[in-house]
């Protein structure tokens, strides 16, 4: 006992570890409620193995620009009450050199997120006529993404994270996405494909997002990316998505109900962007955007706007297109837009991680939250992996020093 008492931090971490799996789901759907059983979270045995890495990793991405701010403060702030305790050099020294080991840490554990080559969680289904996309991503060719983040990465972060199609909506430009669908496969079954779009805006209050259409229709296209009247080379009309985050919901549905410019075909308004100001005006705006939705007649998605940085998908759309792996990406492609179009219920079901949901002065509890759901979503292997984690090194290191 006396040894679990002077290593009480570890001690206390492998109750928690113990006590809480099972407790949390790591995704829920569009309502956080318990998904369907046809579809399961899958982690790649790297992912497990590195657990504790990972899920911190997925934790930290997962959080707003508000929700890591308060995260920082209040574990910087339990930092210095655990070093303040301590014993030994004077406590000015002691605050000073805790916060600059927090400070390092917190640093490396961000750039971790942002930029490590690491595995991914991911979704699968089993009914086959599922097909897992996203409506909205970027390469290096937009103005606000990595430079380096090329076509390429873009569909090894969408095949890591689970996905069939993504569509690459770079802003008014179309050269990454031309040189994404070059690759795709023949059939759509046999790996991740990438569609072509574009994000643009309306009358400057509004991001939106504009599939089917590609570097033909241009012409149709202005600086700003405003869809121009005519027809498009596919001969389909498009399809408008809004996206997130938006400046102002109640701006932007007074605009579209008075306005006389239409959007083209809108059909839908993202409920989670996974940028982290997207993330941020969901979890504040979360009734605000349902009900435009409502007003609007438009179907909720989701979208991971990644702009090469993380490795963590935040949720995911199920669409249901019967025999989609055996046919061309585009023909899939092209089916997933008609459904929007038509507007039929149901047709896209949203799958997303479980994350801290607070904001205001409530975010100030995101230390506490990420900890329990972190924690509480472990597998059984999971747990075992963490207290291996957590006392081989200790263990080690307490042996090294009792041998000199």
């Amino acid at each position: 006992m006396r040894f679990f008492r002077k290593h009480w931090l570890a001690s206390a971490s492998s109750l928690a570890v113990l006590a809480l799996p099972g407790r949390v789901d790591s995704v829920t759907d569009s309502m956080g409620h318990s998904i369907e059983s046809g579809v399961t979270f899958d982690l790649p045995d790297s992912y497990v193995i590195f657990s504790p890495l990972s899920r911190t990793l997925d934790a930290l991405t997962l959080l707003s620009t508000q929700q890591t701010t308060a995260l920082l403060v209040s574990t910087a702030l339990l930092v210095l009450l655990l070093v303040g305790r301590r014993t030994g050099r004077s406590l000015p020294k002691r605050l000073a050199l805790g916060f600059m080991a927090f400070l390092v840490a917190a640093l490396a554990l961000e750039a971790a997120a942002a930029f490590l080559p690491r595995p991914m969680a991911a979704i699968s289904a089993t009914n086959p006529d599922i097909v897992r996309v996203d409506f909205h991503s970027h390469t290096g060719t937009s103005h606000d993404v990595r430079k380096s983040y090329s076509a390429a990465m873009n569909r090894d972060w969408h095949q890591s994270g689970g996905f069939d199609i993504a569509y690459v909506t770079d802003h008014v430009k179309f050269t990454d996405a031309i040189a994404a669908r070059s690759s795709n496969p023949a059939r759509a079954g046999n790996g991740t494909s990438l569609l072509t779009g574009v994000e643009g805006r309306f009358h400057r209050i509004m991001s939106t997002i504009v599939l089917g259409i590609s570097e033909a229709d241009s012409a149709l296209l202005n600086k700003r990316g405003n869809l121009l009247p005519g027809a498009v080379a596919a001969g389909i009309p498009p399809v408008t998505i809004i996206a997130l985050p938006n400046r102002s919901l109640d701006s932007v549905t007074k605009q579209l109900l008075d306005s006389s410019d239409a959007l083209p075909n809108l059909a839908a308004i993202e409920l989670i962007d996974a940028a982290p100001r997207g993330l941020a005006q969901f979890d504040r705006e979360e009734a605000k955007i349902r009900r435009v939705a409502h007003e609007l007649g438009l179907f909720l998605v989701a979208a991971s706007n990644n702009h090469g940085y993380g490795r963590t998908v935040v949720a995911w759309n199920l669409v249901t297109v019967p025999g989609w792996r055996t046919r061309a990406p585009e023909d899939v492609g092209r089916s997933i837009e008609q459904q929007l179009r038509e507007g039929r219920v149901g047709a896209i079901q949203i799958v997303q991680r479980t994350r801290p949901r607070v904001h205001g002065f409530a975010s100030s509890a995101t230390l506490p939250v990420v900890a329990w759901q972190t924690l509480g979503s472990l597998t059984f292997i999971e747990r075992a992996v963490w207290l291996a984690w957590i006392w081989i090194p200790l263990l080690a290191l307490k042996l090294r020093r009792s041998a000199t």
